[in-house]
């Protein structure tokens, strides 16, 4: 069974949550991207931000040099693990009726607690193109 780390785009383009909008515009113009994930201190997702979540912002008077990320982004991120099957990965996307999922995998911070056993950090992103590409294999 295929999983989703064979077919996932290596790397994901994140921004800090506290970053500006101005900072998103210009990361996503200089990716080539619609959206980047937000992350914490940490490094974990805790959201993701797109090109229209910073067009709504502006339209709706929000200044891009101090409107901050976390106040726009959606507070949370489709996410799946580097080990599940793409089976697995489209059921996802047609259920959320997404076409991007970011890919984490579990490590172990350096210092755990009762709260943090590990964290889930970013290792890719899987589109509906990747898994059109798995079907035709």
């Amino acid at each position: 069974m295929a999983k989703v780390k064979e077919y996932m785009t290596r790397g994901v383009y994140t921004v800090d949550r506290r970053a500006t909008l101005k900072e998103v515009a210009r990361a996503i113009a200089k990716y080539r991207v619609s959206g980047l994930a937000v992350v914490d201190e940490e490094g974990e997702i805790v959201g993701v931000v797109s090109d229209t979540d910073v067009l709504r912002a502006i339209t709706e008077g929000k200044e891009p040099e101090r409107t901050r990320v976390e106040e726009v982004m959606t507070p949370f991120a489709l996410i799946i693990e580097e080990e599940a099957s793409m089976e697995e990965a489209a059921r996802m996307m047609v259920h959320e009726k997404v076409h991007r999922l970011f890919v984490v995998r579990e490590e172990k911070p350096e210092h755990p607690s009762l709260s943090k056993q590990y964290l889930l950090r970013p290792a890719g992103v899987l589109t509906s193109s990747d898994i059109v590409a798995y079907i035709a294999e």
